[in-house]
């Protein structure tokens, strides 16, 4: 399942992000799980333990969801399109004929947010990192995941090989030209 990639065509180029979250998740699922064993060893009563139990059981699914949403959707370079996701609550599709240049950068960022909004500028980094820059010949319109529209020029992003999206814009542009 983890292998799968979601929506990714037959010429397009899968760029994954989750790699360097990965350990981080799995060990937050390690300790979910051996802090359900020590909280079974404990009486809390019926109700209590119940309770625990459930919101345990929900801790492990939803880290177990959030590990496979962010495996099987990675970012997309087609050569129709650059398409940007972070898991399953954010993705923007850019046409590539917008796209002014794509360079391999690596950037620390101040914040720790999935999506970080700035003055015509987003951010997708994975541990307060991106490390490919795409510059757009005109803004583009990303709707944040309630909804507001917030107009982007500059696109920053994290991918677990930024020289493959280097190089398969690259080869993308030579096809459209």
């Amino acid at each position: 399942m983890l292998r799968r990639r979601k929506d990714v065509p037959d010429d397009g180029v899968a760029l994954p992000y989750a790699g360097p979250q990965r350990p981080m998740v799995v060990v937050f699922l390690v300790v979910s799980l051996v802090e359900t064993g020590a909280f079974l060893l404990v009486d809390f009563g019926r109700v209590g333990g119940a309770i625990l139990l459930v919101t345990e059981i929900y801790a492990a699914a939803w880290l177990l969801g959030y590990l496979a949403a962010a495996s099987t959707r990675p970012h997309v370079l087609s050569p129709r399109e650059l398409r940007l996701r972070a898991v399953a609550m954010f993705d923007l599709r850019v046409p590539l004929a917008d796209i002014e240049s794509v360079t391999g950068r690596k950037e620390t960022h101040q914040s720790a947010r999935m999506l970080v909004w700035g003055d015509e500028e987003l951010a997708l980094p994975q541990n307060m990192e991106t490390n490919v820059v795409v510059l757009l010949r005109r803004p583009v319109v990303a709707t944040r995941p309630l909804g507001r529209p917030e107009t982007v020029r500059v696109l920053k992003f994290f991918t677990e090989d930024p020289a493959l999206a280097v190089r398969a814009f690259s080869s993308a542009c030579g096809r459209l030209g």
